[in-house]
This record gives C-alpha cells, sequence and structure tokens, in this order.
C-alpha cells in the first residue's frame, strides 16, 4: 500500500503547488510572486502577462508562513527555475518563523524520494514519519487519504496550479477591528532576501490591501526602515465592494490591485 501510494503522489501531474515545484522542469520567469492568501488571492499573472509580454507565476499559498515561502524557493531552484523579480507580501504573519503543520505534511511524501534537506531548516521527521510503511499516509490522512488519491489519479490537474492566482468572487462584511502591532523582521524574509541577491535579482516588499474599515493600518509604516522599496498598500482603497472580506480582495479587487502593482513596479 504504501509503494502505491508514493507511486501515485510522485508520478502524477502536479495538483498543488508544491508538488509543481517539487516537479518543476527548468524554466526562467521574470516575476516570482510568494507568500500566503494575501498573495494567491491578490496578484492575477494572466493580467500581468498580458501587459508585460513576461512570465509571472503566483506559488502564494493559503496559510502559509515565511519558512514555507523560502523552502518553497529553494525547492524551485532545485528544480531548474531562474527569476528576474521577487515579490513579498509583508503582514502581521511577520512573527511567525515556524514552518506551518500543512506544509510540512504537504512535503512528507517526497521526503525520501527527492531528499528533501534545505540549508536553515529541520523537517524535524519522527521515526515513524521517516521508517514505518504508510504511517505518514495514516497519519496526514486528511492530506494524503483514499479521496485525495483518486483525485491525484483523475483528477490531476488543477484550475489555478499553473499561474496560481485564485479568486474570491464575494463581496463581505468588512467590519474587522484593528490590526495590533507585530514583529518587523522576521529571520527567513532576511533569508530570502540573501537568495535574490545571490541570484541576482531584485526583490520587491509590499503589503496587500485591507478593506477601508480596518483600523492601524499605520503600523506597517514601520516597516519601511526594514524593506528598501517597500509599498503600504494596506489602505490604499477605500471601496468595500472590492474585498470579499476585511482581510481579502475579491476577484474585482484583485483585478484592479494587480494593475496598479504593474504601473508602481513597472512591469
Amino acid at each position: 500500500m504504501n509503494n502505491l501510494y508514493d507511486n501515485v503522489f510522485l508520478n502524477t501531474s502536479p495538483r498543488g503547488k508544491l508538488q509543481l515545484a517539487i516537479k518543476q522542469e527548468q524554466e526562467h520567469i521574470d516575476y516570482l510572486f510568494l507568500g500566503n492568501s494575501r498573495v494567491e488571492n491578490y496578484i492575477d499573472c494572466s493580467i500581468i502577462e498580458a501587459a508585460s509580454g513576461k512570465i509571472c507565476k503566483n506559488y502564494a499559498m493559503s496559510g502559509s508562513s515565511y519558512q514555507d515561502a523560502y523552502v518553497l524557493l529553494k525547492l524551485l531552484k532545485r528544480s531548474g527555475l531562474t527569476y528576474d523579480n521577487l515579490f513579498i507580501q509583508l503582514d502581521p504573519s511577520l512573527k511567525n518563523e515556524a514552518m506551518t503543520e500543512s506544509f510540512r505534511a504537504s512535503l512528507v511524501p517526497f521526503v525520501n524520494s527527492y531528499e528533501i534537506q534545505i540549508d536553515h531548516v529541520a523537517l524535524n521527521l519522527s521515526p515513524a514519519e521517516d521508517h514505518l510503511p504508510f504511517y505518514k499516509y495514516a497519519k496526514y490522512d486528511y492530506l494524503y487519504g483514499v479521496r485525495a488519491c483518486f483525485a491525484q489519479l483523475y483528477k490531476n490537474t488543477s484550475e489555478y496550479v499553473e499561474l496560481g492566482y485564485v479568486p474570491q468572487y464575494h463581496t463581505g462584511n468588512s467590519n474587522f477591528g484593528m490590526l495590533e502591532d507585530f514583529a518587523l523582521k522576521n529571520r527567513f524574509t532576511e533569508l530570502i532576501k540573501e537568495e535574490a541577491v545571490n541570484d541576482k535579482a531584485k526583490i520587491h516588499f509590499f503589503t496587500s490591501p485591507y478593506c477601508p474599515d480596518m483600523d492601524n493600518t499605520v503600523v506597517f509604516n514601520k516597516l519601511t526602515s526594514f524593506y528598501p522599496g517597500y509599498i503600504n498598500y494596506s489602505s490604499f482603497y477605500k471601496e468595500s465592494h472590492y474585498f470579499a472580506n476585511c482581510t481579502h480582495m475579491n476577484d474585482k479587487g484583485a483585478q484592479v490591485f494587480t494593475k496598479q502593482i504593474i504601473k508602481d513596479f513597472n512591469l
């Protein structure tokens, strides 16, 4: 059974961005976006490609941390990807320097076959995860259960995998509250900066918009001291119909915001 599941997840077409990164063939990208849902739901690379004539990929993943983004970047590079411009979105998740449990779990099927060892990162697999047959799939059944296995076999393409933009179409209640102060620096944003410098790529930092009712967005102004060229869009839009909720734009807002990114970063 373990070999069956291994073969399914290792040898079928990628259904998610992590699988795509691991199996990515050599490619050059002009504009690479990393981050969490505040990038995944915000940046429509098809608009950037149409406007610039260049290649854009959104590898952001909902709920991910900056350590996740760092590991993803290293995996993309290991697969032969090169890039000219790297975009990183900054928000209160800067306080989290750990790998998320969901991202770690998503790596498990590939640890042995792809020898995933990343500088500055320890996966800390338990002996059972590392050696017991099928234990890794049983433990993470919510990711790798029977339904996921069949989906991998028979629906092994995802509408949003290639360009990476995942739109939200509804307009929600914008009433949210106040942003609290948060850590301004993160170990893994610094490591990501080092990677970009070593790769002779430009790195760009920004904060995606919040709804008009979000208070204390001025807290982001402090990031300017640590991230050169940083642009704070947190309170840029005053139209609530651009938002699915107070922390995420809907598709209509994302189209407008992506065009603003094109203008401000001269893409």
